[in-house]
């Protein structure tokens, strides 16, 4: 860049201008730097324009202390290496940009596609966004399948209330039947103690209760 006075086209004495520096970029007839905005970064002096912060990574700001690609001592990018929980596509600027969905989790870092979010395991929940694990069991009562961002789900696509003629324990991926000669015609069974025997001389016409 070139400040006021320069005489030469590539100033390098700090006063009349000076090569681009890391972090920063010059275009041609620029007086002074620019420094790369979120999402970008420039790893090496004397650049024109700002790449792509790489994928798996995040590039707050150029004006941070700590640097984007080498941390002291070292020859990785770990410092900025996306969070566990989230995935960070190319250019992405923040550790928080892209959070895992609720209903699903992710316990690795350095992730870069939204698909490497897993659905919450069956029989447990994820309630928020951002997870690195499960948030816990399912209720006593219901069946989470998979996928589940609620404790007690109702949509049938990740669980359900218990069934009638079934029981479900804390933590159930699928209704328990009530075993053979037993029966129960309400929904929402935590266990098999709430399965009834069948009345003596009776045949029990419908199994699903």
């Amino acid at each position: 860049y070139c400040a006021s006075g320069s005489q030469s086209p590539t100033p390098s004495d700090g006063h009349s201008g000076a090569p681009c520096p890391v972090g920063h970029f010059c275009p041609r007839g620029s007086s002074s730097p620019v420094p790369c905005p979120p999402g970008s970064h420039m790893p090496q002096s004397h650049g024109e324009q700002c790449q792509a912060c790489p994928e798996g990574h995040f590039c707050a700001s150029a004006e941070e202390a700590r640097p984007f690609f080498c941390p002291k001592n070292s020859s990785s990018i770990l410092e900025n290496e996306c969070p566990p929980g989230h995935y960070c596509p190319a250019g992405t600027a923040s550790a928080a940009q892209f959070p895992c969905p609720k209903g699903t989790y992710n316990p690795q870092a350095g992730s870069t596609l939204r698909s490497h979010c897993s659905p919450c395991e069956p029989g447990h929940f994820c309630a928020l966004p951002g997870q690195s694990q499960v948030t816990g069991p399912c209720l006593a009562g219901f069946y989470c399948t998979g996928g589940a961002a609620s404790p007690a789900p109702r949509d049938a696509e990740v669980g359900n209330t218990c069934p009638q003629g079934s029981y479900c324990p804390l933590g159930s991926a699928s209704p328990l039947p009530c075993p053979p000669g037993q029966y129960s015609s309400s929904a929402g069974n935590t266990g098999i103690q709430d399965c009834l025997l069948c009345d003596a001389g009776k045949v029990l016409k419908n199994p699903d209760f």
